[in-house]
């Protein structure tokens, strides 16, 4: 099974922003385009005023890169092609210099890229996607990364609040007619990660195995004379698909007239679908009215512009609901449709550093055997704002998540750590304390001791250029952000006011980046 559509597969080097091209020209004009650098995509905020972040859309980045980046012959047409007006001549001029065009066709792809799996949580400020290697080849890939990431982390972020709301019932994605996209395809692979439990959108199912359903719109009924009419119609030609749309002109009258239909084709009704008008009322009159005439098991699906706040309330005021359908509010993510990921760059090596000197000194750090690396190695980096949240953190990154087990085993809080730090875990523990303080707060402490169970979200996948790591489907996504989510305490979960979860930053990177911060101030 492919993880990549078709029309996906044709994007090439190309799919990016313009500035990353003319900012590596920039970089080649005086030699520097290929001094090695380290970025890393994240999220400043959880979305939807939510706890947790489902991360999607990794495994579609990680085909891309294998199989797709490279600069083809229209791509190479294309930058020789593109001209720039000259403010003072009013000529046109080329935007790309031949020499740099040609580099960049006879490239290829040598990123190194730790990240999240698809489907792993994550939350503000800690590295989704750390990515490494040549300045200009971290440039290109940031328009992709953050495309990709931000609309799938979305989606399944969003679908997992539904699930949650719906409280074990299924959740349907019914959202194709009204999603912002050619095919529909992307929330539906985020919303299936999410954990919705299928979807209306057949293309979905074709490239990606998601199971579709449906059975009949309002058109069906009213190509006929009568609904009962329709609805016998229907029952003969799919006795086993027998869910009935019951909404044209009257619910109630609807749900009696399935009631008559399926008793006289002999079929088992397998559900009815309001979509309209009250659902609490309609549900339970309907549940009513089937439990009478002995359709019990007949099960009652609700749709019409649902979406958490009403769910939830259908669900208090005693609605009968046994599966929930949801569409435009769920492929649009009306209620917030942008994540706003970032992608920052934290490190920058000396010129001439060839990656295997870089691997070497990572691995003296992490063995203990390097306490403090020469300042023409790595200079950290950091971005500065008025805002608070848009102050970066410096440096290349790693993750650190702690459990704990009180009945059941949960996540305990993160810390975020720099990657040239003496390794504090050996085979999933610490083997020594490790402090932290959150990033804005320092008066918010945490110390892990010793012997604390610990784990690394971030995984390698590609090692310069190769990818090293299998490439899953979205089926294991979803069962990962299924395990991930169960690891989440219930008052995470929130859907209104969630405990935070606590994401600190190691003590000696804490006070890094309040050095830096306090040194660059002084310098305005």
């Amino acid at each position: 099974m492919t993880i990549l559509p078709d029309p996906l597969a044709r994007h090439s080097a190309l799919w990016g922003d313009q500035y990353a091209l003319t900012m590596a020209q920039a970089f080649f004009t005086h030699g520097r385009h290929n001094i090695n650098t380290t970025f890393h995509a994240f999220i400043r905020t959880n979305p939807f005023k939510g706890g947790y972040l489902v991360t999607a859309g990794q495994n579609i980045i990680y085909e891309w890169l294998a199989r797709h980046w490279r600069f083809d012959t229209d791509d190479i047409a294309l930058l020789k092609r593109k001209t720039v007006q000259d403010p003072v001549s009013g000529e046109m001029k080329p935007l790309f210099t031949p020499e740099f065009i040609d580099m960049v066709a006879a490239a290829k792809m040598e990123l190194t890229i730790h990240a999240m799996p698809e489907g792993e949580l994550a939350f503000p400020d800690q590295p989704i996607m750390r990515v490494h290697g040549p300045l200009w080849q971290c440039l290109m890939v940031e328009g992709a990364v953050l495309n990709t990431i931000n609309s799938q982390s979305l989606f399944a972020t969003l679908a997992s609040r539904l699930v949650e709301v719906a409280e074990g019932k299924p959740v349907l994605e019914f959202g194709l007619r009204r999603a912002q996209a050619i095919g529909g395809l992307e929330p539906t692979r985020g919303a299936w990660v999410g954990g919705v439990h299928g979807t209306s959108n057949m293309l979905a199912e074709k490239y990606y195995g998601i199971p579709s359903t449906g059975t009949f719109a309002h058109a069906f009924v009213m190509v006929y004379e009568d609904e009962l009419e329709a609805f016998r119609a229907y029952a003969e030609a799919m006795p086993y698909n027998g869910i009935f749309l019951v909404d044209t002109y009257d619910s109630l009258e609807g749900v009696r007239r399935a009631v008559t239909a399926c008793r006289g084709a002999g079929i088992k009704m397998k559900g009815i679908r309001l979509d309209s008008g009250d659902l609490t009322y309609l549900s339970r009159q309907a549940r009513v009215i089937l439990d009478e005439a002995g359709f019990g098991d007949t099960q009652i699906v609700a749709s019409n512009d649902l979406d958490e706040e009403t769910m939830a309330a259908i669900r208090m005021e005693g609605g009968a609901m046994d599966i929930w359908a949801v569409g435009t509010n769920l492929v649009t993510a009306k209620s917030q449709p942008a994540l706003g990921g970032v992608y920052k760059l934290g490190a920058v090596y000396g010129d001439g550093l060839t990656q295997n000197e870089i691997d070497a000194t990572r691995q003296a750090v992490a063995a203990g055997k390097q306490p403090h690396l020469d300042k023409n190695f790595m200079r950290d980096v950091i971005k500065i704002s008025e805002q608070t949240a848009k102050v970066t953190i410096p440096g290349e990154l790693d993750v650190l998540r702690f459990l704990h087990q009180n009945h059941v085993e949960r996540y305990d809080g993160d810390v975020i750590i720099s990657t040239y730090l003496a390794d504090p875990v050996k085979d999933g523990v610490l083997v020594q304390d490790v402090r932290s303080l959150r990033k804005d707060d320092d008066t918010q402490k945490k110390t892990f001791s010793r012997g604390t169970k610990v784990y690394r979200p971030l995984q390698k996948i590609f090692d310069a250029g190769r990818m090293i790591a299998a490439m899953e489907n979205v089926d294991q996504a979803r069962q990962r952000a299924a395990q991930s989510l169960a690891m989440l305490d219930p008052t995470h979960r929130r859907l209104k006011n969630p405990h935070w979860y606590g994401v600190g930053l190691e003590e000696s990177l804490y006070q890094t980046r309040k050095d830096m911060i306090e040194s660059l101030r002084r310098k305005r």
